[in-house]
């Protein structure tokens, strides 16, 4: 009879065990694990908070060291802006960034513009060539970086086609002008002369 009971508060104690770490074990897991809120991000902003007058005034004769005039100081005014910085995707953009005059005159200044050397018109060259950039605020245009290229230097004067262009109408979300990524493809088909 004695043993019945023990086997019997043995099991009841193993099971209790059992079931304590399973409850450890999920709320460490859902503590690791759980779910993160995830929003906007929003800028960082430095906090400059001003020093009352008098408390300047005794901090510089405070200090031993300082050869100061103690002149009365101006007021400042400290103001803080947020730059934003982003550069967004031309698929998610309100208004897209636009070449002065639209797709048609954007070709067509590429057209003009591209110069092809003897080497690929002797080669007769076919192919794509992908022009990734940002479209400033102000519609300049940065970080020029050749994304497929067919060789013969078609990267080189690609780039400097780009280099060439006019300012571009700048992209804008939410009313405002925003730095946008771009890529424009450029159809190579040379022929012999």
């Amino acid at each position: 009879m004695g043993n019945e009971k023990s086997a019997e508060l043995h099991c009841k104690t193993q099971t209790l065990m059992k079931n304590i770490f399973l409850l450890l074990t999920l709320l460490i897991f859902s503590l690791s694990f759980g779910q993160t809120k995830k929003g906007k991000t929003t800028p960082k902003t430095t906090v400059v908070k001003e020093i009352p007058l008098e408390e300047r005034i005794n901090i510089i004769k405070s200090d031993p060291d300082s050869d100061a005039a103690l002149e009365e100081p101006s007021p400042v005014n400290v103001t803080v802006r947020q730059e934003d910085n982003t550069i967004y995707n031309a698929a998610g953009i309100e208004i897209l960034p636009e070449f002065p005059g639209g797709n048609a005159k954007l070709f067509s200044f590429i057209s003009k513009n591209f110069e092809y050397s003897e080497e690929i018109k002797e080669n007769e060259l076919k192919g794509r060539v992908i022009v990734s950039f940002v479209v400033e605020k102000d519609g300049s245009l940065t970080d020029l970086k050749v994304v497929r290229a067919i060789g013969y230097g078609t990267d080189r004067e690609a780039i400097r086609v780009f280099k060439k262009m006019p300012r571009w109408n700048p992209g804008e979300q939410n009313g405002k002008k925003v730095r946008c990524s771009c890529l424009i493809p450029i159809t190579i088909n040379a022929t012999k002369q």
